[in-house]
């Protein structure tokens, strides 16, 4: 469990990395909410977006399970998702 735990925590320190350059993960998603609302013609939220982000993720990982950088992502995006819904 612990090595579980290590492992989250560098994934939240990689998501503080990545809002260095991208922005915050709110202004982020919503940029990339915004983008995929105009392309599929409804809105789209920043919370559905991460949503869909994980879903990538769990493609990838279908034909790749042990594939570490798409886990990382995964547990990144479910965090992200995790914090829009829960408005942190």
């Amino acid at each position: 469990m612990s090595d579980m735990l290590d492992f989250v925590a560098s994934v939240v320190d990689t998501l503080e990395d990545r809002g260095k350059r991208y922005g915050s993960m709110r202004d982020n998603h919503m940029r990339i909410a915004q983008q995929w609302s105009a392309t599929m013609g409804h809105p789209v939220t920043p919370h559905q977006a991460a949503l869909m982000m994980c879903q990538l993720k769990i493609a990838r990982l279908i034909e790749t399970p042990e594939h570490d950088d798409s886990i990382h992502d995964l547990v990144g995006y479910a965090l992200i998702y995790w914090s829009l819904v829960h408005d942190k």
